[in-house]
């Protein structure tokens, strides 16, 4: 073998060298495999995106009752000039979900008696729909502190006979309590004494919400503060507008 002849073999052995390390061990995953993502499935309910939230929510707003309450919001509409008032009650659960509402009109000589009958028709259907944990919200404070405090058993007028006929229904068997509220955290109820389906006085039941209550509906799902005077302002309005839009666009409902 000449010299040449082995320095040619040195070199490719040095190159290409015949025992090689063995091989690590095989793997199908030749990186670390990402951080997993946890998807889970939407709720029944499903929440509108932290980031859609107002930046505030201070002020009296609409509150969801308790888990496992339902809260049955009523207020009334009278008019001095005639005899017909109109009452109405929006009822929710504790994701502010709509149950259903009501509206009718009503005969009444005072506006006092008009939020007492709508208390009583709340309570009426509540009774009549089964509901076992409710609480029933009136923005007329003298109309619960009449119903919490009357005595008298025997009525003398027919406003202490509805008063009579309200606590009866509250002292049945079932969790049924009944507060004031600010007209602020009633306001879709106020907004429902305004849609009168029929002018008789026949009670009509909602069982899903008017399209003019949708965003009425989502402030007070989102805690948003309704002004003094019983209405949305203008940013507030823009605001939900771009909120509902989002929640529409993601096939998410909040009522």
């Amino acid at each position: 073998m000449t010299f040449s002849h082995l320095v040619s073999i040195l070199f490719v052995s040095m190159n290409y060298p015949f025992f090689l390390p063995p091989p690590p061990p095989f793997s199908f995953i030749p990186f670390p495999p990402p951080n997993p993502i946890l998807v889970r499935p939407p709720p029944l309910y499903c929440p509108p995106p932290p980031h859609f939230f107002p930046t505030t929510n201070t002020g009296i707003h609409w509150k969801k009752p308790p888990l496992g309450f339902v809260k049955l919001n009523t207020d009334a509409s009278y008019k001095y000039n005639c005899s017909k008032s109109s009452v109405a009650g929006v009822c929710r659960d504790e994701h502010g979900i709509w149950l259903f509402g009501f509206s009718s009109r009503v005969k009444s000589g005072s506006a006092f008696e008009a939020e007492l009958l709508a208390v009583r028709e709340a309570l009426k259907l509540a009774w009549d729909k089964g509901l076992k944990r409710v609480i029933v919200e009136s923005d007329s404070e003298s109309v619960v502190n009449r119903i919490r405090n009357q005595l008298t058993r025997q009525p003398k007028n027919q406003i202490e006979a509805v008063i009579l006929e309200c606590q009866s229904y509250v002292s049945r068997e079932w969790n049924c309590f009944l507060q004031h509220t600010h007209r602020e955290g009633n306001f879709a109820a106020d907004a429902l004494t305004k849609i009168i389906i029929s002018e008789s006085f026949e009670l009509h039941v909602f069982n899903h919400p008017p399209k003019s209550l949708s965003l009425i509906l989502l402030a007070d799902k989102i805690g948003m503060a309704v002004p003094r005077h019983g209405a949305l302002d203008r940013n507030q309005i823009g605001h939900l507008k771009v909120l509902k839009r989002e929640l529409l666009a993601r096939n998410l409902h909040w009522y």
